[in-house]
């Protein structure tokens, strides 16, 4: 099985096509098992990329780190009720904010909450959760341990064999696609024992 965790920024349109490739690959190579996630990435980096792509000022730093915060609050919310409406949450979302031009508020996640079909009662609970806070720091925790810095930064395992993992920088479809037909993906850990074991003789981390 091929795992693919996706670092994404929720409001970077980059980010929303990255995450669209990813399906697509994932329809298209049928015959081939893949597990996916998106998980968003909050740095200065980031902040920095959001106040350049909305032409803001650096007066508007600590808003937007505030909204990316809660946006990323509200996907691990969705993702609590399942990968797949959680997925389908954020690209709902993306959809209202990047191509709709809608403003963030708590309507506008309650609304796609909604149509995207979750439990709007749970959801409204888990976005103010210390376990959504939680698995928030804990998606942090693991891109600093990789080494991410940058969002649309794919780290790609194949769970059959031991031994390698790649990250894929400026990440699309057809570089993950150059990358599974090259043969490149090895290992079998997931990117958490990943990163506890990067200081280790045995594995080998491959960028490209």
């Amino acid at each position: 099985m091929i795992e693919i965790h996706l670092f994404v920024n929720p409001l970077g349109m980059k980010c929303y096509r990255c995450e669209q490739d990813v399906m697509r690959i994932d329809h298209d190579l049928a015959k081939t098992k893949f597990n996916y996630q998106f998980i968003p990435l909050i740095n200065l980096y980031t902040i920095q990329d959001t106040l350049h792509r909305y032409g803001l000022s650096t007066s508007h730093q600590q808003r937007v780190s505030e909204l990316l915060y809660q946006i990323s609050l509200d996907f691990k919310a969705a993702l609590f009720q399942g990968g797949k409406r959680g997925r389908k949450y954020l690209l709902q979302l993306q959809t209202e904010l990047i191509n709709q031009k809608q403003t963030y508020s708590l309507e506008l996640a309650t609304m796609v909450a909604n149509k995207v079909g979750l439990d709007l009662e749970m959801f409204l609970t888990d976005r103010k959760s210390a376990l959504a806070r939680k698995a928030f720091l804990a998606d942090q925790k693991m891109a600093n341990e990789l080494k991410v810095i940058r969002t649309a930064t794919a780290v790609v395992f194949d769970t059959n064999e031991p031994e390698y993992g790649v990250m894929i920088n400026d990440f699309d479809y057809d570089s993950l696609l150059e990358c599974l037909q090259n043969g490149q993906l090895q290992p079998n850990q997931d990117p958490q024992t990943f990163a506890d074991n990067l200081g280790k003789q045995h594995h080998s981390f491959r960028i490209i």
